[in-house]
Protein backbone atom coordinates (compact mmCIF):
# COMPACT_ATOMS: atom_id res chain seq x y z
CA UNK A 1 0.00 0.00 0.00
CA UNK A 2 1.78 3.62 -0.87
CA UNK A 3 1.66 6.23 1.32
CA UNK A 4 2.05 8.53 -1.50
CA UNK A 5 -1.19 11.31 -1.78
CA UNK A 6 -2.16 13.11 -4.81
CA UNK A 7 -2.05 16.68 -4.56
CA UNK A 8 -3.15 19.65 -7.21
CA UNK A 9 -2.37 23.64 -6.93
CA UNK A 10 -5.13 25.58 -8.79
CA UNK A 11 -5.70 29.31 -9.63
CA UNK A 12 -9.10 30.86 -10.89
CA UNK A 13 -10.86 33.96 -10.98
CA UNK A 14 -13.55 34.54 -9.03
CA UNK A 15 -16.13 37.73 -8.54
CA UNK A 16 -17.10 36.79 -5.07
CA UNK A 17 -16.08 39.18 -1.90
CA UNK A 18 -13.99 37.32 0.47
CA UNK A 19 -16.55 39.06 3.05
CA UNK A 20 -19.87 37.64 1.27
CA UNK A 21 -22.04 35.08 2.71
CA UNK A 22 -21.83 33.15 -0.52
CA UNK A 23 -18.11 32.96 -0.06
CA UNK A 24 -17.90 31.90 3.57
CA UNK A 25 -20.95 29.36 2.69
CA UNK A 26 -18.69 27.85 -0.13
CA UNK A 27 -15.49 27.69 2.68
CA UNK A 28 -18.24 25.93 4.89
CA UNK A 29 -19.31 23.27 2.79
CA UNK A 30 -15.21 22.94 1.35
CA UNK A 31 -14.74 22.16 4.45
CA UNK A 32 -17.47 19.72 5.55
CA UNK A 33 -16.34 17.76 1.94
CA UNK A 34 -12.83 17.98 2.20
CA UNK A 35 -13.13 16.06 5.41
CA UNK A 36 -15.68 13.83 4.39
CA UNK A 37 -13.26 12.77 1.15
CA UNK A 38 -10.18 11.99 3.25
CA UNK A 39 -8.67 15.73 1.45
CA UNK A 40 -6.64 18.67 3.22
CA UNK A 41 -5.27 21.50 1.52
CA UNK A 42 -5.84 25.55 1.58
CA UNK A 43 -7.46 28.54 -0.16
CA UNK A 44 -6.30 31.65 -0.13
CA UNK A 45 -7.64 34.38 -1.76
CA UNK A 46 -6.21 37.46 -3.12
CA UNK A 47 -6.91 40.50 -5.70
CA UNK A 48 -10.23 38.35 -7.26
CA UNK A 49 -8.06 34.66 -7.26
CA UNK A 50 -8.26 31.93 -5.57
CA UNK A 51 -5.48 29.67 -4.87
CA UNK A 52 -5.95 26.04 -3.56
CA UNK A 53 -3.54 23.53 -2.74
CA UNK A 54 -5.61 20.44 -2.40
CA UNK A 55 -4.18 17.17 -1.28
CA UNK A 56 -5.09 13.17 -0.61
CA UNK A 57 -7.12 10.09 -2.29
CA UNK A 58 -6.81 10.42 -6.02
CA UNK A 59 -10.49 9.91 -6.81
CA UNK A 60 -11.16 12.40 -4.07
CA UNK A 61 -9.35 14.77 -5.99
CA UNK A 62 -10.71 13.98 -9.28
CA UNK A 63 -14.60 14.75 -7.58
CA UNK A 64 -13.37 17.90 -6.51
CA UNK A 65 -11.82 19.21 -9.82
CA UNK A 66 -14.74 18.30 -11.23
CA UNK A 67 -17.19 20.02 -9.05
CA UNK A 68 -14.95 23.66 -9.35
CA UNK A 69 -14.88 23.27 -13.20
CA UNK A 70 -18.55 22.96 -13.47
CA UNK A 71 -18.75 25.54 -10.35
CA UNK A 72 -19.83 29.36 -12.23
CA UNK A 73 -18.14 30.80 -9.72
CA UNK A 74 -14.80 30.10 -10.82
CA UNK A 75 -13.70 30.99 -14.11
CA UNK A 76 -10.27 30.89 -15.90
CA UNK A 77 -9.14 27.58 -14.06
CA UNK A 78 -5.35 26.57 -14.36
CA UNK A 79 -3.86 23.74 -12.71
CA UNK A 80 -0.33 25.30 -11.73
CA UNK A 81 0.76 21.77 -10.53
CA UNK A 82 -0.75 18.49 -10.31
CA UNK A 83 1.53 15.33 -8.70
CA UNK A 84 2.11 13.16 -6.03
CA UNK A 85 3.62 13.47 -2.46
CA UNK A 86 5.23 11.70 -0.18
CA UNK A 87 3.69 12.89 2.90
CA UNK A 88 0.82 15.63 3.41
CA UNK A 89 1.68 19.67 3.54
CA UNK A 90 -1.28 19.79 5.30
CA UNK A 91 -2.05 16.96 7.53
CA UNK A 92 -5.07 17.58 9.91
CA UNK A 93 -6.46 20.65 7.90
CA UNK A 94 -9.74 20.18 6.49
CA UNK A 95 -9.26 23.59 4.87
CA UNK A 96 -6.75 26.14 5.85
CA UNK A 97 -8.13 29.30 4.34
CA UNK A 98 -6.09 33.11 4.21
CA UNK A 99 -6.62 36.08 2.41
CA UNK A 100 -4.42 39.39 2.09
CA UNK A 101 -4.55 42.75 0.78
CA UNK A 102 -3.84 43.00 -2.92
CA UNK A 103 -0.13 42.16 -3.98
CA UNK A 104 0.96 39.80 -0.56
CA UNK A 105 1.25 37.35 -2.25
CA UNK A 106 2.74 38.80 -5.44
CA UNK A 107 5.15 40.48 -3.08
CA UNK A 108 6.09 37.28 -1.64
CA UNK A 109 7.06 36.02 -4.90
CA UNK A 110 8.88 39.34 -6.28
CA UNK A 111 11.10 39.24 -3.01
CA UNK A 112 12.13 35.72 -3.70
CA UNK A 113 12.65 36.60 -7.30
CA UNK A 114 10.25 33.46 -8.18
CA UNK A 115 10.63 33.57 -11.98
CA UNK A 116 6.15 33.38 -12.89
CA UNK A 117 6.68 31.95 -16.51
CA UNK A 118 8.17 28.75 -14.86
CA UNK A 119 5.10 27.09 -14.18
CA UNK A 120 6.81 24.66 -11.92
CA UNK A 121 8.87 27.39 -9.93
CA UNK A 122 5.83 29.22 -9.56
CA UNK A 123 3.63 26.83 -8.50
CA UNK A 124 6.04 25.67 -5.30
CA UNK A 125 6.47 29.40 -4.72
CA UNK A 126 2.54 29.30 -4.27
CA UNK A 127 2.94 26.26 -2.08
CA UNK A 128 5.71 27.96 0.31
CA UNK A 129 3.56 31.29 0.56
CA UNK A 130 0.62 29.15 2.15
CA UNK A 131 2.83 26.85 4.00
CA UNK A 132 4.44 30.39 5.61
CA UNK A 133 0.51 31.67 5.73
CA UNK A 134 -0.30 28.80 7.81
CA UNK A 135 2.58 28.78 10.06
CA UNK A 136 3.38 25.13 8.64
CA UNK A 137 6.64 27.50 7.65
CA UNK A 138 8.42 24.97 8.99
CA UNK A 139 8.10 22.20 5.91
CA UNK A 140 8.25 25.21 3.39
CA UNK A 141 11.83 23.95 2.68
CA UNK A 142 11.45 20.14 2.64
CA UNK A 143 7.50 20.92 0.21
CA UNK A 144 9.39 23.02 -2.22
CA UNK A 145 12.61 20.73 -2.72
CA UNK A 146 10.37 17.60 -3.47
CA UNK A 147 8.53 17.55 -7.13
Amino acid sequence: MSLESGCFLYRSRTALNARSSDFQAILIAARRRNQELGLTGYLHYEDGHFYQWLEGPAEALAQVAALVEADPRHTHIEYLWRGTQARRQFAGWDMGYGSSAPGTLFDWVAEREVHVSDRAEFARAVLGFMLEMSGYGAATKAATSDS
